[in-house]
C-alpha cells in the first residue's frame, strides 16, 4: 500500500488537481455513471469526485490504495447519502469474490496502476456475466506525433510528480486485448498539457 511523504503530498494536491478536470470531464462523467446500478467498484477513487454522479440506491465500493485519502472518500460518501465501503488495495489484486460487482469505475486510474493488465485482468474477474468497465482515461499521443515524444521524454519525472502516472499509456488498446467481450470508445481532447488525449467507454463482459 502507498504511504510515506509521496503519499501524503499527492493526497493534498489531488484535491485541486481533480476540480479542474472534473470541470473539463463533466458530461462524460455524466454519461458513463449515471446509468450505474447494484454493486459498483471504483478504481483509485482519490477524493471521490465520481460519487456525485452515481445514481441513488448503488452500493459503492472504493478501492484505494492511498490510505491518507480514505478520510476524503468516507467524508464524501456520507455526504453523498451512499451506502458503501472503502477499501485499502491494489487494482492489481481485488480484494473481492469473483462475479461480485455490477460495474468497475476507472477514471484516470490505469495510467497509474504498476501492472494494467493484472488490474484488467483483475477487473473482469470481479464483474458479473454482462457487467460492464466504465472508463474515462488519458491516453498516449499517436506515434510520431510531437506531443508523443514530449510524453515518451517526460514519462520518468511525470511519473515521479504524479504517484506512478504515465502519460504514454497506450490504455485503450489494453483494454481492447484484456478480454472483454465488447468495447465501445469515443477519442476526446481536453486543454491539458501533456496528456490532451483522452478515451470514454465502456467495456462488457460476456
Amino acid at each position: 500500500m502507498k504511504r510515506g511523504l509521496r503519499a501524503r503530498f499527492f493526497a493534498a494536491l489531488l484535491p485541486a488537481l481533480s476540480r479542474g478536470h472534473v470541470g473539463l470531464s463533466e458530461p462524460w462523467r455524466k454519461k458513463l455513471l449515471g446509468s450505474l446500478a447494484g454493486k459498483v467498484l471504483e478504481i483509485g477513487p482519490g477524493t471521490g469526485v465520481n460519487l456525485a454522479y452515481l445514481p441513488d440506491g448503488v452500493h459503492w465500493i472504493g478501492l484505494e490504495p492511498n490510505p491518507y485519502f480514505h478520510p476524503h472518500l468516507k467524508r464524501a460518501l456520507s455526504l453523498r447519502g451512499l451506502s458503501g465501503e472503502v477499501l485499502l488495495g491494489q487494482a492489481e489484486a481485488i480484494p473481492l469474490p469473483e462475479e461480485s460487482v455490477e460495474a468497475v469505475v476507472a477514471t484516470l486510474v490505469l495510467c497509474s496502476v504498476a501492472d494494467p493488465r493484472a488490474a484488467l485482468a483483475e477487473i473482469l474477474r470481479v464483474l458479473k456475466p454482462g457487467g460492464r468497465l466504465v472508463f474515462l482515461e488519458h491516453v498516449a499521443a499517436p506515434p510520431g506525433s510531437s506531443l508523443r515524444r514530449f510524453q515518451d521524454l517526460l514519462c520518468p519525472l511525470w511519473g515521479f510528480l504524479g504517484d506512478g502516472c504515465h502519460p504514454n499509456r497506450e490504455t485503450l488498446a489494453l483494454i481492447r486485448e484484456a478480454g472483454f467481450a465488447r468495447v465501445e470508445a469515443e477519442a476526446l481532447e481536453l486543454p491539458l498539457p501533456l496528456v490532451a488525449p483522452h478515451v470514454a467507454g465502456v467495456a462488457w463482459k460476456g
